[in-house]
């Protein structure tokens, strides 16, 4: 929950919550203060962080604070007007080493607004020998997790191997990290950043890339002092990037008004994009910004051709390949998760007269498609919520509708998956026309092939460029806007069939 919609907040704020960790506080009790802006100096919150010793062993705390708001109506929204004027996010985290240093336990905790009953999340986990067992806890269920944990994983980041590094001589740090909140082992890679000038403070420039498997999920720019301590991170997003700063108390807590998140994550386009053209095909070319490159997925309307810095991406209705359909594949997209809660009494009972329908699949989404739009009666742009807790609040935007529809999908017996990325609006969006945004929708196999369908939007269409493919999960959400901030436009034309074709 601590991740903000993909679709508008969920995915500004996410990034500062899982920056990981900064300064070491040090000695034991010292508080360190971090301000969180954006890239152009607009405050959107603060964190810290903080290291008390006892005869056991030792916590590191780390919490932060968000003040978010936006208002206006918005004219994509198919959903019932209710938003509020200002949000405050919190979150705050508990890491538990014994005498000899070894993680034993951690434990984080957000809340989104003043419903300390219904608007809340927490993890616990307990770390043993190769395994941690993990307690997923929200209003709406307790869901236990176990994540096998590799030789030598760590679970800070990589905090204390910068303060040994050398990149003159070791130019590149990897190693595994365990990350609660995405509830898996990630691979973590930390390499200087190549030509920087000599500075005379003694800082280092370092990117840290995090991996699900092969695919990158985020990356952040690192400012390290002369002690290998990071004073400042800086994470690419769409819209605005933001920068985590070391600071003194008095600043971080320095009163300020709430950022308006929706502006800030929407950008131009480059061009006015016609109702045809939305309809048909469209082929857009993306640079790379940074030389920083990752594997854009193909769904069944998207088709992805890569080449050295660039990726270009053809979207129409039948253009793309789709996800892989072997038995493994189609059966994973079948399972219950902490965020797809197919198996749950409450989904079943309305996928389960939908299932016994003699429709075809394809029909059947469209059903469940209206039922999420039915359940969905209040926007809500802030948070990011599982199915049960979509279903329980019966609020949500483009992200809770996409991961309901997908987990009904599931409780129905079809395969899906949650796509994430970017849409068009032509339309003016809380001020802003000619605009593309975060969004979110459900990929399903139907009838012998990956089909998309937009429970927010109504309907598909050739804006919708697919950045991350997961299962509703937080981390996927926030890797999309993330990796959306990696990408320049270099073109986007309308491919038309020519006459006789």
């Amino acid at each position: 929950m601590r991740s903000l919609s993909a679709g508008l907040l969920a995915t500004l704020v996410a990034t500062a919550a899982l920056a990981g960790p900064l300064l070491a506080a040090e000695p034991s009790g010292d508080v360190r203060w971090y301000s969180i802006a954006t890239d152009n100096g607009i405050a959107i919150g603060h964190a810290s962080r903080e290291i008390v010793q006892d005869a056991n062993g030792r916590e590191i705390i780390e919490s932060q604070e968000d003040d978010l708001g936006d208002q206006g109506a918005p004219s994509l929204a198919v959903l019932r007007l209710d938003t509020p004027q200002a949000v405050n996010m919190s979150w705050r985290s508990v890491r538990r080493e014994d005498e000899a240093g070894r993680t034993v336990s951690i434990s984080d905790h957000a809340q989104v607004g003043p419903d300390w009953r219904n608007d809340w999340s927490r993890n616990e986990a307990r770390i043993g020998e190769g395994r941690a067992e993990i307690s997923h806890q929200t209003p709406a269920e307790t869901r236990l997790v176990i994540v096998a944990l590799p030789p030598a994983v760590r679970f800070d980041e990589g905090d204390e191997l910068l303060r040994t590094w050398n990149p003159a001589t070791q130019p590149r740090l990897e190693f595994e990290n365990f990350n609660i909140d995405a509830m898996a082992v990630e691979h973590v890679v930390i390499e200087a950043v190549a030509d920087t000038p000599p500075d005379p403070q003694g800082t280092i420039a370092a990117l840290r890339k995090r991996y699900a498997g092969s695919e990158l999920m985020a990356v952040s720019r690192l400012l390290l002092d002369r002690e290998g301590r990071i004073v400042q991170v800086t994470q690419p997003m769409f819209g605005a990037s933001i920068v985590i700063k070391a600071t003194d108390r008095e600043t971080a807590l320095h009163p300020q008004l709430p950022y308006r998140v929706v502006p800030g994550v929407m950008t131009k386009s480059p061009y006015r994009i016609s109702t045809s053209a939305m309809q048909g095909h469209i082929r857009y070319r993306f640079a790379f910004q940074d030389g920083i490159e990752f594997a854009v997925p193909q769904t069944g309307e998207q088709r992805v051709t890569a080449e050295p810095g660039f990726a270009t991406l053809d979207i129409c209705e039948d253009c793309g390949p789709g996800l892989p359909d072997d038995a493994a594949t189609l059966a994973d997209a079948l399972k219950p998760t902490a965020w797809l809660q197919s198996d749950s009494p409450e989904l079943e009972a309305i996928a389960e007269p939908v299932a016994k329908l003699s429709v075809s699949d394809a029909q059947k989404m469209d059903i469940l498609r209206r039922k999420t739009r039915s359940v969905l009666v209040r926007l809500d742009f802030v948070g990011h919520y599982s199915a049960l807790e979509t279903l329980s609040r019966r609020s949500g935007d483009c992200t809770e509708a996409a991961v309901l529809l997908a987990a009904l999908g599931r409780a129905a017996g079809i395969p899906t998956r949650v796509a994430n990325g970017l849409v068009y609006s032509r339309e003016s969006y809380h001020g802003i026309s000619n605009a593309f945004l975060p969004h979110s929708w459900t990929l399903a196999w139907v009838d012998g092939k990956w089909r998309s369908f937009d429970a927010a939007l109504d309907r598909f269409d050739s804006t919708h460029i697919a950045l991350t493919v997961g299962d509703g999960d937080a981390r996927s959400l926030s890797a999309a806007s993330q990796l959306a901030g990696l990408l320049r436009w270099d073109s986007m034309v309308e491919v038309r069939d020519q006459p006789g074709n």
